[in-house]
């Protein structure tokens, strides 16, 4: 539960938010160069309370070219990744600091719309994220020996091994639902891995990016190893494009790497076909949580999970177990059980005190989300969500019960479309081989939870499951530690956040053969 931030927390926040929220370019604060800007609004009451910078064509390549400089004339790659690790580790300790870890809580949630005690856990994760990378850099980014066949003319004679060696300039592309995490989460591991990158936020969300630049430089990180440029879309640009797009389009990037949309990732992926780019995709689902009629002993956790999967971040999560696909003999007391206790969330602002969930975190979002509810309703879903209490100072916000829909048939946009909003969708299953195919009827492929106390059961239908990730007896949880990603093929994407994975995706590897006895040759051209 929430706690209401102190006077002091909320005056730092304040003050932090108008010394960053601006272009981070150089290890610099500075103005969009036509001093463009972009209001920020409050999705607790829908107010503006704060304004972004709003980065044109040049600024956007002013960030790039800094960081090009940084990559290739610095030394920042070249340093060894225990020297890299020492500034990540001092990144950590910044954002652990109480006073800072408590104004970057209040300028998270204000800016995104989550209740406190959730952006106070997501900024004490980035800080473990940080750690974690710093901690597993030098060793997985050492050189590996490889071994060879035997013989005069193999392994008798040569020796072989991989460097793996910093991929360049990375252009990261992040979502608004978890604004730094997200952004640390690919942040992190290429700094470690000895890039340079250029961080675009979405422009729902970007404060609490914005004043990563701050503390990176504070850690000693160089000039030009994170740039941080925010901007539209909402706006274009003059002459057409976006922030976003100029960002993607440019040709010194060497990586892309993106959360957001399935439409919006497509997007990316054409940007960077002309370029032969590698892109690392993160996008979106409509993840299953399968519960089977041997867990009713446990309800009281498989309500809780459930809630969890899809009710956190206001539903707002790509990962969301947001279809419900239960037993028809659990069905209706399982769903009874969710209703209750969907009905005692408290849903209210996110700097509030008790307050467990907050508002979506936009007017489109919110208006996209109640369109979504009426659509399914006129298809048959029967809705079954709280009224809401909001008081009259917030009537303006994007808030939304925690909303069940029963009944749901699989043509139903219940049932296909990603909502992305705090909406449960609930249909029944008999048999274990019916579960597995409603839980893999969709496009997207990652994540999936299943429920039941049989591990035999768990791993038997885990392994079928067609998503990147599974959860099983629980659902969304995440570590620093677990590769986190979608399964190739289907529509959520390719690549990997978190784990080693994660580190690799910005490694260049080179495969380096040595003759080890010096004038030895294969002859193949003595007589010619």
């Amino acid at each position: 539960v929430a706690s209401a931030a102190t006077a002091e927390v909320l005056a730092a926040a304040d003050s932090t938010m108008a010394r960053t929220s601006r272009l981070f370019i150089n290890n610099q604060y500075v103005d969009a160069e036509d001093k463009a800007t972009l209001s920020v609004v409050s999705p607790a009451d829908g107010r503006p309370f704060a304004k972004i910078a709003h980065a044109s064509a040049r600024d956007v390549d002013r960030a790039v070219q800094a960081a090009r400089a940084c990559f290739d004339t610095s030394g920042w790659p070249q340093k060894g990744a225990e020297q890299r690790a020492e500034v990540l580790r001092s990144i950590a300790a910044q954002l652990r600091e109480p006073g800072k870890l408590g104004e970057l809580s209040v300028i998270e949630s204000r800016d995104c719309g989550k209740p406190l005690a959730e952006s106070e856990v997501d900024i004490s994760f980035c800080a473990d994220v940080f750690d974690y990378y710093a901690e597993i850099a030098p060793k997985h980014l050492a050189p590996q020996p490889l071994p060879l066949p035997g013989g005069e003319g193999a392994g008798d004679n040569f020796a072989a091994r991989v460097e793996n060696e910093p991929l360049g300039v990375v252009g990261c592309v992040t979502p608004w639902n978890y604004p730094l995490m997200q952004a640390v989460m690919k942040v992190a591991p290429a700094l470690a891995a000895g890039c340079a990158v250029v961080l675009k936020p979405s422009p729902l969300a970007s404060l609490t990016c914005c004043a990563l630049g701050e503390v990176a430089a504070g850690a000693g990180l160089p000039p030009g190893a994170l740039n941080v440029i925010t901007g539209g879309p909402p706006e274009a640009l003059p002459g057409g494009g976006s922030t976003g797009q100029t960002l993607i389009d440019h040709p010194a990037l060497d990586k892309l790497s993106f959360t957001g949309s399935a439409l919006a990732g497509r997007k990316m992926l054409e940007a960077s076909v002309a370029q032969l780019r590698p892109t690392a995709l993160e996008l979106g689902g409509k993840s299953a949580f399968v519960v089977f009629d041997d867990a009713e002993e446990y309800l009281d956790a498989v309500v809780d999970w459930v809630m969890v999967g899809i009710f956190s971040c206001t539903g707002q999560v790509c990962s969301a177990t947001s279809r419900l696909i239960v037993h028809k003999d659990l069905e209706a007391k399982l769903t009874d059980r969710l209703a209750e206790a969907a009905a005692k969330i408290r849903v209210g602002a996110p700097l509030a005190k008790g307050t467990q969930m907050g508002p979506l975190v936009s007017e489109t979002q919110h208006q996209k989300v109640l369109g979504f509810i009426r659509t399914a309703e006129s298809e048959g879903c029967k809705v079954r969500a709280p009224a809401l209490d909001i008081p009259e100072e917030l009537q303006g916000g994007y808030y939304v019960a925690p909303t069940l829909l029963t009944g749901v048939h699989t043509s139903s946009v219940a049932w296909r479309e990603e909502f992305f909003g705090p909406v449960l969708a609930v249909t029944a299953f008999a048999t274990e081989e019916e579960a597995i195919a409603l839980a893999n009827d969709t496009p997207y492929g990652l994540a999936n939870a299943v429920y039941s106390k049989d591990p035999a059961r768990l791993a038997r239908v885990a392994s079928r499951l067609k998503s990147g990730v599974v959860w099983e007896n629980c659902s969304n949880v995440l570590f620093q530690t677990t590769p986190f990603g979608g399964r190739a093929g289907k529509a959520s994407g390719f690549g990997f956040e978190y784990g080693v994975p994660g580190l690799m995706e910005y490694v260049s590897q080179k495969t380096v053969v040595r003759s080890t006895s010096p004038g030895y040759s294969w002859g193949a051209y003595a007589s010619a």
